[in-house]
């Protein structure tokens, strides 16, 4: 009787009990790629009209070798054309005759990226489009009688793009807009900070924030994305200096 009842609480308490889950390994029956290690994902070869898009075939282990102990004897090779890279400094302008219209028609300012549009045309969104340019500035002074020769003056020329949003948002460029950006005397830019700021249009705002300088809201050397050109900044034409600027002073 007490066998008996001792089997029947065994065999209950085993109907209770959690049942050991068996998991099947299925790495065993994953497809081994030209590394030699289990690969999830193993594209085939393809060559597509884009070849951006295109897919080349993966060497196998050996050949992978082989190319980095190739790799290993030749890297050292190209340092000898480093010293090729400190020639774009040249194109930073630092003096340049026939006045302040002349020198900012030949200046190059700074440079805008294809973005998003690039793709379809079959370049990388980091590669230079064009360069800014400020000939709306100095024609719009031209037209309005101002003369950016008439005397020492720091120029805070503003872009081609930046006033044409202006345009859009504000409306015309006024002559009292454009002489926001005509500051009497030649001001260095590590001089701006400490500098009164006496525009032909009344005085204009200074401030430091984020580490950058500010005159009336725009940055003053301002850095652009990418291999793109900086905004040039003392830019000396005479007895005056040119800054230029990415944001029209009369905007906000």
């Amino acid at each position: 009787m007490k066998f008996t009842l001792a089997l029947a609480l065994v065999g209950s308490a085993a109907a209770f009990a959690p049942q050991a889950s068996v998991h099947t390994n299925t790495a065993l029956n994953q497809h081994i790629g030209s590394g030699g290690m289990a690969d999830t994902r193993n594209p085939d070869a393809m060559a597509h009209e884009d070849p951006r898009k295109s897919i080349s075939a993966a060497p196998s282990f050996e050949e992978y070798l082989k190319e980095r102990a190739a790799e290993g004897t030749t890297a050292a090779a190209p340092a000898a054309a480093a010293p090729a890279a400190a020639a774009p400094a040249a194109a930073a302008p630092a003096a340049v005759g026939g006045g302040v219209a002349s020198t900012l028609s030949g200046l190059q300012g700074a440079g805008h990226v294809w973005g998003a549009d690039g793709i379809a045309v079959g370049k990388e969104e980091s590669d230079i489009r064009g360069h800014d340019g400020f000939s709306k500035f100095t024609d719009a002074c031209a037209a309005a009688g101002i003369d950016l020769d008439a005397a020492a003056y720091t120029i805070f020329a503003p872009t081609d793009s930046c006033l044409e949003s202006y345009e859009k948002m504000r409306g015309p460029v006024t002559a009292d807009v454009l002489k926001m950006h005509i500051v009497e005397g030649k001001i260095a830019s590590s001089d701006i900070p400490s500098a009164t700021l006496n525009s032909l249009n009344g005085p204009l705002t200074y401030r430091y924030a984020v580490r950058k300088h500010f005159v009336n809201d725009a940055i003053i050397g301002e850095t652009t994305f990418g291999a793109g050109a900086d905004f040039p900044i003392d830019v000396s034409v005479g007895n005056s200096v040119i800054h230029t600027v990415g944001l029209c002073f009369g905007f906000y």
